[in-house]
């Protein structure tokens, strides 16, 4: 069996944990909000967030989906990976208000959770499939 490189294991630990994080701020943080509207005057993250995760999703993905692609020869994860970045591209863009939504802030919260959902699956079974584990 091949092991992946350690920048490819790397990237695919990384777009998990980006991905996981992606999603406790789409639904933890307006449900903590909910829970406790006091919080909200200090809980603010930055605006420049949103946009930040997406940067920072794109290199990894693309060096583990390349890295997996290589070993297993699976367009699955790639596609998922694709998805899951275009819904976090929408995401950003109801966020930042480029995207005509009624709600903007739903919108954003429902494609940012979707692509959040969608990367973190392609970077699992990008991972199970590259230790042969995944399903063929």
């Amino acid at each position: 069996m091949c092991l992946p490189s350690p920048r490819a294991r790397t990237a695919d630990l990384a777009g998990i944990a980006l991905s996981s994080a992606c999603l406790v701020h789409c639904l933890a943080l307006p449900l903590a909000l909910l829970v406790a509207p006091g919080l909200s005057g200090w809980l603010r993250l930055p605006e420049w967030l949103h946009a930040a995760i997406l940067l920072l999703a794109l290199p990894a993905a693309l060096i583990a989906m390349t890295d997996g692609w290589r070993r297993h020869r699976r367009l699955t994860p790639t596609l998922l990976a694709a998805a899951g970045l275009g819904l976090l591209t929408l995401g950003l863009a109801a966020h930042e208000g480029w995207l005509a939504a009624a709600d903007p802030e739903r919108a954003d919260r429902l494609f940012s959770s979707a692509g959040a959902i969608a990367l973190a699956s392609a970077h699992l079974l990008n991972w199970r499939l590259r230790h042969g584990t995944g399903h063929r």
